[in-house]
């Protein structure tokens, strides 16, 4: 194996056609290249959906739990706050309104928290803005800036007989997912009871793992005998974090194309390679190489192209992504994302991924002009020399 590899290295680097040489240094940064832009967008991509699910889960309990007989939602939260799992179980409701805005009608969601709980309302502060009065309703940012809504809101209740109201604006809050922003409304407990008799009941709670989520429900749906339904942050969301693994998986698929034009790059070196070393192949022969040697010195030259491609575009990719990271100067509109800069959050599998993939291709388009190589009778390569 010694003598093979160091004839690939000599065929590639230090070859006396120059120009060989040459090409691999281009393949070799046509595979960085590549690398280093998948490593880049793939990391911008984790960073987008490690934002949104920590809002999501921030703002979101972990478990929902509904009953059919709310009445029985204290007991369980008072069991649940001794598990080791769970940090904090709180009782919410959910119900609807029509808010009136000039001419049109809009259904909006309202939440009714728990303000003496103090866990729930540290959570809800995070995101409010601003708040003017202790009594009434906060509105997302996004809903007040659509609708210029300053001190107070009509709406409609769920009854029966429709009868316009009117409530103070406590203040806004601002999540940064859109839904929310503009489509809910969060009150006191009570406030949101008053409403209608049209709500639902649940409880949330939040554990301190939120990927373990589905191990704890199912240890709720065996610990209690009443008829209980349990909903994890994970099935509320199924269809949104599903299309972004979707689309990460499309972006992936796309940026490997500039990882396969590169490894055309391998194909044409490694080919010209076999012309211009057809007299060294035909001694080597000679020598004693099976065709399985010489096709092993071709195919390791592939590898060392992948290899060090794949590890000068790991270098630039990480490279970029720390400095992106600590330093973040690309700054986003916030009319459009959520966030003021560029996130990024790097995932070591998914760069162990794109390198495999990287060092793959190299190797897969090294193997023909390696099988051609092997192929050459030491006749053929001498006749002319």
């Amino acid at each position: 194996m010694i003598p093979e590899l160091f004839l690939a290295w000599r065929y590639l680097f230090r070859g006396k056609a120059r120009h060989i040489s040459f090409i691999g240094i281009v393949s070799c940064l046509g595979i960085a290249l590549g690398v280093a832009t998948l490593i880049v967008v793939i990391s911008v991509m984790n960073g987008f959906d490690r934002d949104l699910m920590d809002r999501l889960m921030r703002f979101n309990q972990h478990l929902t739990i509904e009953c059919l007989d709310s009445e029985q939602l204290p007991e369980i939260e008072k069991e649940l706050e001794s598990w080791q799992d769970v940090e904090a179980a709180s009782i919410s409701l959910q119900t609807q309104v029509f808010a009136k805005f000039d001419e049109l009608v809009l259904p909006l969601a309202v939440k009714g928290v728990d303000f003496q709980d103090k866990e729930e309302s540290r959570i809800l502060h995070k995101y409010i803005t601003r708040e003017t009065t202790s009594e009434g309703f906060f509105i997302g940012e996004g809903l007040r800036r659509r609708f210029f809504v300053l001190d107070t809101i009509e709406f409609y209740p769920l009854k029966k007989k429709l009868q316009l109201q009117e409530a103070v604006v406590r203040g806004t809050f601002k999540v940064g997912l859109y839904d929310i922003d503009n489509n809910y409304l969060i009150t006191d407990l009570e406030t949101a009871k008053s409403l209608s008799s049209n709500y639902l009941l649940f409880l949330g709670v939040r554990i301190s793992d939120p990927y373990k989520a589905s191990q704890v429900k199912k240890k709720i749906l065996a610990e209690f005998n009443q008829d209980v339904f349990v909903t994890t942050w994970m099935e509320s969301n199924q269809v949104f974090f599903s299309a972004l693994q979707l689309e990460k998986l499309v972006m992936f698929i796309i940026l490997s194309l500039i990882i396969l034009v590169a490894a055309f790059n391998v194909f044409a070196t490694l080919t010209v390679g076999v012309v211009e070393k057809t007299k060294d192949i035909g001694i080597l022969k000679s020598l004693g190489f099976t065709g399985k040697r010489i096709s092993r010195i071709f195919s390791l030259q592939g590898l060392i192209l992948g290899f060090i491609g794949t590890l000068l575009g790991t270098v630039l990719g990480l490279g970029l992504c720390i400095i992106l990271e600590k330093f973040p100067f690309i700054k986003l509109p916030q009319e459009i994302y959520y966030i003021e800069y560029l996130p990024m959050a790097i995932n070591y599998r998914d760069i162990g991924l794109i390198i495999l993939v990287g060092i793959v291709l190299s190797f897969i388009f090294s193997l023909l002009p390696a099988m051609r190589a092997a192929r050459l009778q030491p006749s053929e390569a001498l006749r002319y020399e």
